[in-house]
């Protein structure tokens, strides 16, 4: 059996696309190369597609409350869903189904979390959705200045990722159960993106403050805006969520050019 990040340490060699201009890895130490500060603009996906997010697992080495950890998965899902299309419309971005139906379908295959191809493809094809999302939280430190790091693999096939997307598929109850041995071995892990955020780094606060001055309405009149992010830690959250997602809709627009 193999966690999510092990599923990203195995395919790293073979799926991890070059780095785009302007967007890095993680924001850590010295590292100054990340996406613009300037502005928080919109997050334009590839193409249309609908995604899962599965319950993130805890190898930070602390104890995370499994609340908390469905929390992340939830601000994903939020943050996925506030994609637009290359056409600029919300319709053709992507769009995430609520985590809860994603608990429903790994309850109905029996089982607690993802932990191999087989139970990812197993629950792509029971929700059903294009793609799904694995992560695995690696660091954190909720008290200021926090810090998150988390791995996250998309995992999915191509020809479905790509495929047109039915909006449908948001509401719909969630299909028959598959056995997760069985059934055509046609998805494998798309891409990987490691999340390294520690507020320490002056980029991360550079960036913060940036996502901060955008969500005004949030901050409540709070000088400098950024503090009730560094202070607030579910707030924080959102901004690493916001990060995360941009940095997956970007590594996949390129695999996508690329590879298409």
């Amino acid at each position: 059996m193999t966690t999510a990040r092990s599923f990203a340490n195995s395919v790293r060699g073979r799926f991890l696309v070059p780095v785009l201009a302007g967007l890095s890895v993680g924001l850590t130490g010295c590292d100054t190369t990340g996406p613009s500060l300037s502005s928080v603009p919109a997050t334009v996906a590839p193409y249309a597609a609908v995604l899962a997010v599965a319950p993130f697992s805890n190898e930070s080495g602390v104890s995370i409350d499994a609340a908390d950890r469905l929390a992340i998965s939830d601000k994903l899902v939020s943050g996925i869903n506030q994609t637009i299309g290359p056409d600029g419309s919300m319709e053709g971005g992507w769009r995430a189904v609520p985590v809860d139906r994603t608990l429903a379908a790994m309850q109905q295959l029996g089982l607690e979390s993802i932990r191999t191809e087989a139970e990812a493809f197993a629950v792509m094809e029971t929700i059903p959705v294009d793609g799904i999302i694995l992560g695995s939280i690696t660091d954190w430190s909720p008290y200021d200045p926090p810090s998150f790091g988390a791995n996250l693999l998309l995992f999915g096939r191509g020809d479905r990722l790509e495929a047109a997307f039915d909006a449908k598929r948001l509401y719909g109850s969630t299909g028959d159960a598959s056995n997760p041995g069985s059934g055509p071995r046609e998805a494998s892990a798309v891409l990987d993106l490691v999340v390294e955020l520690d507020a320490v780094n002056h980029s991360v606060r550079q960036a913060v403050r940036t996502y901060a001055e955008s969500h005004s309405d949030i901050t409540g009149g709070f000088d400098p805006p950024e503090r009730y992010y560094l202070m607030v830690f579910d707030r924080y959250l959102d901004f690493v969520a916001d990060w995360a997602v941009g940095g997956l809709v970007s590594r996949e627009r390129y695999r996508a050019r690329t590879e298409g």
